[in-house]
């Protein structure tokens, strides 16, 4: 369907590297320069932010954001930067952006297809890694997503800015999508399954990738313990045990890495949103970086045409940059009969969205 014009520039393979452009340094050291993939996955695609606008959200004081009378002047563009690792755009900490598809599509009377977040910048875990609650429990990430939806919440560990643990609310555990992982193991015989680039807390106060972790580096811990019928949690600025209920704005111990190695396969993955901190703690005991950019649930309906308007709101406490021409959104696509009335026939008003962000309608 794709190379009888659904999805248009095709690319048949998942494109993961390219060959520098103008860069001397870079040619020596490497041939290819890596890149966010994007193409033809299993059974999904992987589209590209374009470069021609990103729209960021402003707040006008005194003014209300009405979806019936959509003010545009809150929406401002934002100027595409370039360094040596591409071309991007930066979406301020706690915002949210308009950008569009690269791709046109053009959907079969047959097919609906759905746009949802792509792993490399939710930076994911495998399902079934567990969470560090307060409670004194740990469910799995696919646990959390499912009670998620009854709209309980939850209450977990993090480093705050001066270093000390803090109690902060998980917000929104979910499924991101499928993605390669890789398995760090510690010297507590836990393992992890997260996606490459995902960060973790070093000893040091660092963040750092997974695929840049080597066996020996310290990461920074978490020691959690009942004590006189308590949960307890071991404070690193001074050596101590609090009680989790007496935690507030409030590990010296390390966990060290063992073996990164690569997961063959393709994996389900999820991840959770801490916007106070920016960070949680795993079961395993250590500290990683949450999701930060998420991706709206987008739907492309049977028969309709045209660039996807696609919305990004970065929950994370740290500026983010988003990378143009390279992948952004993956496109999960559902096969059946042809529908009654397709969204041409009913000459929906999103019908021919261009290469330019399209603002609510009505």
């Amino acid at each position: 369907m794709a190379q009888a014009g659904m999805i248009a520039p095709f690319e048949s393979s998942l494109i993961r590297e390219y060959q520098p452009v103008a860069d001397p340094v870079a040619a020596e050291n490497s041939s290819l320069k890596r890149v966010i993939s994007y193409g033809l996955s299993s059974y999904g695609y992987d589209i590209r932010l374009s470069q021609a606008e990103f729209r960021i959200f402003r707040h006008i004081p005194g003014t209300v954001v009405d979806p019936k009378n959509f003010n545009s002047d809150n929406l401002e563009t934002t100027k595409l930067q370039t360094d040596s690792n591409g071309s991007y755009f930066i979406l301020p900490a706690h915002s949210y952006g308009l950008g569009v598809a690269v791709e046109r599509l053009q959907v079969p009377e047959n097919v609906t297809v759905l746009a949802i977040g792509k792993s490399t910048y939710a930076r994911c875990f495998r399902g079934d890694t567990k969470v560090a609650l307060v409670d004194g429990t740990s469910p799995t990430l696919e646990e959390m997503a499912q009670r998620s939806e009854s709209g309980e919440q939850f209450w977990g560990y993090s480093i705050g800015q001066h270093g000390r643990v803090i109690v902060t609310l998980l917000e929104n555990p979910r499924y991101i999508g499928r993605d390669c992982l890789l398995k760090v193991t510690l010297d507590n015989e836990e393992s992890i399954f997260c996606t490459p680039d995902h960060l973790f807390l070093t000893r040091d106060g660092r963040m750092v990738e997974a695929h840049t972790l080597r066996p020996k580096d310290s990461l920074m811990p978490l020691y959690r313990q009942l004590a006189r019928g308590y949960e307890m949690v071991y404070q690193p600025l001074n050596g101590h045990l609090y009680p989790t209920h007496r935690l507030s704005n409030q590990q010296a111990l390390n966990h060290k890495v063992v073996s990164v190695e690569e997961v063959p396969g393709i994996h389900d993955v999820y991840c959770l949103s801490v916007p106070e901190a920016g960070n949680f703690a795993l079961q395993a005991g250590v500290f990683v970086h949450n999701c930060g950019i998420i991706a709206n649930l987008t739907p492309a309906e049977a028969a309709w045409r045209g660039h996807l308007t696609l919305e990004f709101s970065n929950s994370s406490s740290a500026d983010c940059r988003i990378y143009a021409n390279e992948g952004v959104v993956q496109l999960i696509f559902f096969e059946g009969d042809p529908c009654a009335v397709s969204y041409e026939h009913r000459q929906g008003k999103y019908q021919d969205q261009s290469e330019m962000v399209t603002l609510p309608r009505m």
